[in-house]
């Protein structure tokens, strides 16, 4: 999947780690599973491209997906993601001055 957000230009870095997952299964026994977690910064107006690429490419994978918005980004990186973070189906329309 890092490979996938990468190639298409949907950020500039992933971050993963491996964390444990507990939860109550039906017989309320606890059960473990460890999950891959992946985390990066894009554009808000992907997140949709970005959930359809995944689920076509990975139909079987079980994963969730979820946006936290940032409340301070720094410029610099800003403007990296703003200038290299495309998207395979994001256009830039032009405006009129």
């Amino acid at each position: 999947m890092a490979d996938t957000i990468l190639k298409n230009k949907f950020t500039l870095n992933v971050f993963g780690s491996v964390f444990d997952s507990y939860h109550i299964n039906a017989s309320l026994t606890k059960e473990h599973t460890e999950v891959y977690v992946i985390q990066f910064i894009t554009k808000s107006m992907l997140f949709n491209e970005i959930e359809e690429s995944l689920k076509n490419e990975f139909p079987q994978t079980d994963f969730s997906i979820c946006a936290t918005p940032l409340v301070h980004i720094a410029f610099n990186l800003h403007d990296k993601i703003s200038k290299r973070v495309n998207g395979t189906n994001l256009v830039k329309e032009e405006t009129e001055d």
